[in-house]
């Protein structure tokens, strides 16, 4: 029989106590909900389709920037707070840390609130096989040469880095706050069921 889990706040379990913790997760829930809000906001221009996966726009490469950059700062002072790395992190540091404290965090996935057949967001999937998320690598290009990747600031991409995300913050947070965008976070199973659940079919997240 399909079924679904409710991911659990592990990340909150481990060091929620922590005296540096509260500061990290105000910011993310801040920032979260902000985020959340200007994506949805996009719905009345252009419909909340995967047909429109590849629709792009100076707003959804904003949105793209915004997300990216605050999963990089939570996720750089997480890592720093919890390690005796003193270098300057990058994603392969952050998604090492992931894995590590999160089991089977490619298979975390997000059902986006939209009235459609196929709603499953899973933006870490390419974690299995050791690879560096395609949200990701659109933000680094929107962010360093917009000029040539605005392309990349596209709906596909935008979704998956707020999905991120909402993961991300589901994992932080102590319990009951309610992610309107994402309601439901965590593991479909079987694997097929989820597959034929999948918002952008074929697509690499």
């Amino acid at each position: 029989m399909p079924g679904y889990t409710r991911v659990k706040n592990i990340i909150y379990s481990k060091f929620g106590k922590e005296p540096w913790y509260n500061h990290i997760l105000s910011y993310i829930l801040q920032r979260y909900f902000s985020i959340e809000d200007r994506m949805i906001e996009t719905f009345r221009y252009v419909h909340c389709h995967p047909n429109n996966q590849k629709t792009f726009s100076y707003e959804y490469a904003s949105i793209l920037r915004d997300s990216g950059s605050v999963f990089s700062s939570v996720m750089d002072r997480l890592v720093k707070e919890t390690s005796s790395v003193s270098r300057r992190l990058n994603i392969n540091d952050y998604l090492n840390w992931l894995r590590q404290e999160v089991e089977n965090i490619h298979l975390i996935a997000a059902e986006i609130n939209y009235p459609l057949p196929c709603t499953l967001l899973v933006p870490f999937n390419a974690l299995k096989d050791g690879n560096i998320p395609k949200w990701w690598i659109a933000y680094n290009h929107v962010k360093h040469i917009e000029i040539d990747k605005i392309h990349e600031g596209n709906f596909e991409n935008v979704l998956n880095s707020v999905a991120a995300l909402a993961i991300l913050l589901a994992l932080m947070e102590p319990g009951g706050i309610k992610i309107k965008l994402f309601p439901y976070i965590g593991f479909f199973y079987p694997k097929e069921y989820m597959e034929s659940l999948l918002f952008f079919k074929g697509a690499s997240c």
